[in-house]
């Protein structure tokens, strides 16, 4: 004699005939064959999904896990480009000094983007003669100069910023979990 089970269906205790049997009925056992179908199916379709993105939507992907780090990383400092302080009230932006139009290689590079209100951000267009002043203070000069001097074009893949993606999701988690 089998001990008692659940029906995977609708969770009443049934004794079964054999030790595969998972439902108490038939009506039960064709809901949970369709039930896994369905899983299985939800499974090929998200995988077909991944497979039509294209390059634009992942790179739109990395470029919101590394804004989201950067926001972590920057989370209580003042405004890089008119020291307002971090109060919670404000927006945060992450804000690029030299922009993804004006060198796309410096796009995923953390010297080159730092948290900004939004007034500073959107409005005054990164307010980049203060945010400079303040980047020579937070980094050095040199590297002010090497951010500068940066004028390369790259074409990122789709492999590049699943990998974009899948480093800063991380970092931004281990930045929040050291934060608590």
């Amino acid at each position: 004699m089998l001990k008692q089970k659940k029906c995977r269906h609708c969770k009443e205790p049934f004794r079964p005939w054999s030790s595969t049997h998972i439902a108490c009925s038939h009506n039960c056992a064709i809901q949970v064959v369709k039930a896994s179908r369905e899983k299985r199916e939800r499974k090929a379709n998200a995988k077909q999904k991944l497979n039509l993105k294209t390059k634009k939507q992942w790179l739109v992907e990395a470029q919101k896990a590394f804004n989201a780090f950067i926001r972590t990383r920057d989370k209580g400092r003042a405004c890089i480009s008119c020291d307002k302080a971090d109060d919670g009230s404000h927006q945060r932006h992450a804000s690029h000094f030299r922009s993804v139009g004006a060198c796309s290689a410096l796009r995923f590079n953390t010297f080159n983007v730092h948290a900004s209100c939004a007034e500073c951000n959107g409005v005054k267009s990164g307010n980049l003669i203060e945010y400079r002043i303040r980047l020579k203070k937070k980094l050095d000069v040199c590297r002010v100069e090497w951010l500068e001097g940066q004028n390369g074009i790259v074409r990122y893949d789709i492999d590049y910023a699943k990998r974009v993606k899948r480093i800063f999701k991380k970092r931004a988690a281990i930045y929040k979990k050291m934060r608590e």
